[in-house]
């Protein structure tokens, strides 16, 4: 993991963790120009993307994070924000009580205590497309371009080639696999949920969400891919984003 820290240390912190093939520095100059407060962005370039070296496992990504976190007296966060990879570390620090997290928000998670099938498939696809990426040298995968639009793909591309097969075993262990607790009501209060519609983590979630945080913030983007909405309209994302975390939590209902 390398660290990457933006604006003045004063002002509230917000932990923005990126999915697979963003670092945390892509993820930051996407989002960062909509926030219109003023805040101190942490945003992690996790194992295998940007100055980072190997992903190991979401725990020692997890233990490297809280160190520097602890070690700078950054224990009260106003939001830690991941999005489907970033998930694996933002729901861990979302349960250490060593921090006091104020909003979390979560997008394109497989809330999972056991995702096998999943783990299995995605290690499958990402080996395969790693293979045909090296054959073909291209500049922007074909089926990201579907997802993404081409400029988002080309970003998540231009990831992918520097990523291992080692980390992508790991990354996919690290999506797949959750310690699931219900959470307390003031706990769900601080939860926000986000889905597009068509995204293949929501069928895991759907299971679990009315399990463990019944109560928490769920919204469910028609027409959307995994982490679609925020690739396609990070304004509009961001401005919905502040607008959650400016909310005082209601344990209330």
């Amino acid at each position: 993991m390398y660290i990457n820290e933006y604006g003045n240390k004063n002002e509230p912190v917000i932990v923005l963790l990126a999915p697979m093939m963003v670092s945390g520095e892509e993820l930051y100059q996407l989002m960062h120009p909509y926030f219109k407060g003023k805040y101190h962005f942490i945003a992690p370039d996790q194992g295998g993307h940007g100055k980072a070296g190997a992903y190991v496992s979401a725990d020692e990504e997890y233990k490297t994070l809280k160190s520097f976190l602890l070690k700078e007296g950054y224990t009260q966060i106003e939001l830690v924000y991941g999005a489907s990879l970033g998930v694996a570390i933002g729901w861990r620090l979302f349960m250490d009580p060593d921090l006091t997290i104020h909003h979390v928000w979560f997008d394109g998670v497989a809330l999972s205590r056991n995702a096998g099938f999943a783990e299995w498939f995605m290690k499958r696809m990402f080996r395969s497309r790693k293979k045909k990426l090296a054959k073909t040298k291209t500049e922007a995968s074909d089926s990201l371009v579907k997802m993404y639009g081409y400029d988002f793909a080309k970003m998540m591309t231009g990831n992918f080639e520097r990523i291992t097969i080692s980390d992508i075993d790991a990354i996919c262990s690290a999506c797949c696999h959750y310690d699931l607790r219900k959470l307390t009501a003031e706990e769900q209060a601080k939860l926000h949920l986000d889905f597009g519609d068509k995204d293949f983590d929501l069928k895991y979630s759907k299971k679990t969400i009315p399990v463990y945080m019944p109560d928490a913030e769920v919204v469910i983007r028609p027409g959307y891919q995994h982490c679609g909405y925020m690739a396609a309209h990070p304004k509009e994302y961001a401005e919905e984003i502040e607008n959650f975390i400016r909310r005082k939590p209601d344990v209330l209902g």
